[in-house]
């Protein structure tokens, strides 16, 4: 009974040899066990039986649990793969997004508005455009309107004023046959007003108004070699607008400045303001109209506008970094795996075929 439990012992200590040797990659040596039973019963001394231990049979136990661990593992080798996958799929689809969102935005870029404070404005021009129309008077005044004096009389014209006639034919469709070009108020912290006065005598028209554009600008226009052909350019770039005869319009002008690549572009934004001119003059002829318009700065705030591109091209070359890192991480792990996967079928293929070797025949 004590020889047969030392025998199984025995056995148990050799199969964990195998294991641990077979762990470390080392070739298994054949195992055989000596029936000692007869040589311990006499004490020793005696013959014994050298039979073979059913070592094929428990090496084939330990290589199914180990073709089952390799196959776990391929399965999980496999899963990673699939995950970098995916991952590098969702990188690929931001990369192409965030491209596709940069190149709508240079495109289409965002506008940033800032507001700079200033002293005083660089003049501006009113462009005029009376027709038959009588320029009255012309003055500037800081603060306040004072009262009407003889209105539709001939007053004083203490303003700058160039007087431009188009060059183009008579007879040819032109919106336009002669302008009066008149320097704007700069003052803006002092309140400057630029008052004007107009009179339209034997208007046939149902209706009658007087046109007008701003522009920034004077000293440009008075430098310019052709008074003419600057204001045909005016009218295509700029918007006309006009007041009413019998009304007092008061005009409030600002400033919005956009950057371009070599230059700026200045636009007017304009508020306006009407009010009912009383006519007491008992006069004959009602067809006599009198015009009345106040021209002002809002406020000493110009808009600047600029073109922003919110898309960063550093965020789009950080996607695509990301997206190569992910390739590359999934290429090296598959190769790992690949080799890895090919030790574990030669190493499989060796010990079959010395397992075949050692069976019995």
């Amino acid at each position: 009974m004590g020889s047969q439990v030392g025998d199984a012992l025995f056995r148990e200590l050799l199969l964990e040899n195998e294991d641990q040797v077979n762990v470390r990659g080392e070739e298994p040596e054949r195992v055989l066990v000596t029936n000692c039973d007869h040589f311990s019963n006499n004490g020793g001394t005696g013959p014994c039986s050298d039979e073979p231990w059913d070592a094929p049979q428990n090496a084939a136990n330990h290589w199914k649990s180990t073709l089952a661990k390799v196959w776990l593992k391929n399965v999980a080798s496999c899963g990673l793969v699939i995950v970098f996958l995916v991952l590098a799929a969702i990188a690929a689809f931001v990369a192409y997004q965030s491209i596709s969102d940069f190149q709508r935005q240079a495109k289409h870029p965002a506008m940033s508005v800032s507001f700079k404070e200033v002293q005083s404005y660089e003049a501006p021009g009113i462009v005029l455009f009376p027709e038959s129309a009588e320029l009255l008077s012309c003055n500037h005044f800081y603060g306040t309107l004072p009262p009407l004096d003889h209105p539709g009389e001939p007053g004083t014209l203490a303003c700058v004023i160039r007087e431009v006639y188009s060059e183009s034919n008579v007879h040819d469709d032109v919106p336009w046959k002669r302008a009066l070009v008149i320097r704007g108020p700069e003052a803006v912290l002092q309140q400057e007003l630029l008052f004007l006065h107009f009179r339209l005598n034997q208007s046939q028209q149902d209706f009658s108004g007087i046109n007008y554009l701003l522009f920034s600008g004077f000293d440009d226009f008075t430098h310019s070699n052709n008074s003419s052909a600057y204001l045909e350019k005016l009218m295509t770039s700029r918007t006309l607008w006009s007041f009413s005869g019998g009304f007092r319009t008061w005009v409030k002008m600002s400033l919005i400045r956009t950057p371009a690549d070599d230059s700026r572009l200045d636009e007017f934004h304009q508020e306006t303001n009407q009010v009912k001119y009383n006519n007491k003059r008992q006069e004959a002829d009602q067809l006599t109209e009198l015009f009345f318009v106040v021209f002002e700065w809002k406020d000493p705030f110009i808009q600047e506008v600029h073109h922003v591109v919110t898309a960063s091209p550093w965020n789009v070359a950080a996607v695509l970094c990301g997206v190569f890192l992910a390739l590359f991480k999934v290429a090296d792990f598959a190769k790992i795996s690949v080799k890895w996967m090919l030790k574990v079928r030669r190493r499989h293929r060796g010990h079959r075929a010395r397992q075949l070797n050692e069976m019995p025949r």
